[in-house]
């Protein structure tokens, strides 16, 4: 695979260049306790003190600007561009409209805000609308992955979850029936540990700026679907220091927060691979990926650092960010403020500091990034592989991904996310 003997050269590269010329030189270069200084200004703070102790030691490979935006296809980017004063930010909510029309876009494809200017009131927002527009276009998928929890003992908590999504906006392919009037949908179902096989969850996201997710939950002790409660984003999952919106880095609607732009730097991002890998077609809608999986010390003996540190499969690229503040306008909802870090060109978010109600700091995440492109530059996707939630007052972690294989699905079956579904497995 391309990706294995990517990550194979890197590790040559990185072996034979000296790691404290490497920042210098513009060549993949080790950042680690004995530099940590070259890392000031490219990490958070938080990160940056685990550097400084020995706790992360980061692997760092730069890239060609133009190559790393060639990660979204050429059809991506024409329509981007001519997105250019389609869309606005509606009165009152961070909400997506037409111009023309003032209404919600049935469907849109591309950025809907390719240029951003910093200094416009609504630059937050219409940066964090960016991000799903990103993320949408690869259409649909799935993925077998594992959640684990991690202390300084190691791995405490082990979870085996298979998830699948579809998106209704942002596609490729353009528009497809959507008579629910849904931006996507997406099952999860757990398969380890043992009490909780077969537990699967159904969720919907409407259209529209004001309603909540729409959850659905299947218990097989019970035989019944029951109605869930989807407001409780901010809740850890499992007992792990990982919580419901950690997914990409945030998994809620835009609609959720008032983001407000606080300013703009350059960080190192945490990715599979810099640039987009080939898709495998494996039937006439269907694509494959397979991913070299990603080790950490906590399994890996004789590894030095902190048990989550990934050591294997990763790899950090500089890149310019905005940096932008969201505030959830749930009064239940448990953080005061989130810092997110997102890629000022493909719109993806890195990192991410959360504050608690309080308003201290007390947890970040890494959200480490593939892309996938097939032949002929008209289809790509951007994937999300892996976060890492580290909650640094309880000095504990957890990893949600980490898959080693991922399909692309551009035409589900239309009752595929379904109750039916939910109800009689996968």
């Amino acid at each position: 695979m391309a990706r294995l003997y990517l990550v194979s050269v890197v590790m040559a590269l990185l072996l034979a260049q000296p790691a404290s010329s490497g920042a210098q030189e513009g060549k993949p270069w080790v950042l680690s306790a004995n530099n940590w200084q070259e890392g000031t200004d490219l990490l958070p703070e938080p990160v940056l003190g685990r550097v400084k102790n020995g706790q992360y030691t980061f692997k760092v490979v730069p890239v060609d600007p133009v190559k790393f935006r060639a990660n979204y296809s050429l059809k991506f980017w024409q329509a981007s561009q001519a997105n250019e004063g389609k869309y606005a930010i509606a009165d009152g909510v961070c909400g997506l409209k037409e111009v023309a029309t003032g209404k919600i876009p049935a469907f849109f494809f591309g950025l809907p805000f390719p240029k951003i200017d910093s200094a416009d009131p609504q630059a937050g927002c219409k940066i964090a609308w960016n991000f799903p527009a990103a993320n949408f276009q690869g259409e649909g998928g799935g993925a077998t992955f594992t959640l684990n929890g991690i202390d300084e003992g190691g791995e405490f908590r082990h979870l085996k979850v298979g998830g699948e999504s579809m998106a209704f906006v942002g596609r490729h392919g353009g528009p497809i029936d959507n008579p629910q009037n849904l931006r996507g949908t997406g099952m999860v179902f757990l398969y380890e540990p043992q009490d909780a096989e077969n537990v699967s969850f159904l969720a919907k996201r409407e259209n529209d700026w004001t309603s909540n997710d729409k959850v659905w939950g299947y218990i097989p002790a019970t035989r019944r679907v029951r109605r869930l409660n989807a407001a409780s984003r901010s809740d850890s999952i499992a007992g792990m220091d990982i919580f419901a919106d950690d997914g990409n880095c945030y998994a809620g609607k835009v609609e959720y927060f008032n983001w407000k732009l606080v300013g703009e730097r350059k960080v190192l991002a945490p990715v599979i691979g810099p640039y987009a890998l080939p898709m495998q077609p494996v039937g006439e809608t269907r694509f494959k990926i397979d991913i070299p999986y990603m080790r950490a010390v906590y399994e890996t003996p004789g590894a030095k650092g902190a048990p989550w540190l990934i050591i294997d499969g990763l790899v950090y690229v500089p890149r310019d960010v905005y940096v932008v503040e969201g505030e959830s306008n749930d009064p239940e909802y448990n953080f005061s403020k989130v810092i997110f870090y997102f890629d000022k060109e493909l719109f993806q978010i890195y990192w991410k500091l959360v504050y608690n109600r309080a308003g201290e700091y007390f947890y970040n995440a890494a959200c480490g990034h593939h892309w996938a492109k097939n032949a002929d530059d008209t289809y790509s996707a951007a994937v999300n592989n892996v976060v890492i939630g580290v909650n640094d007052k309880t000095n504990r972690a957890a990893f949600g991904g980490r898959y080693t294989s991922q399909f692309f699905e551009r035409s589900f079956p239309s009752d595929r996310f379904s109750l039916h579904t939910l109800s009689h497995g996968d």
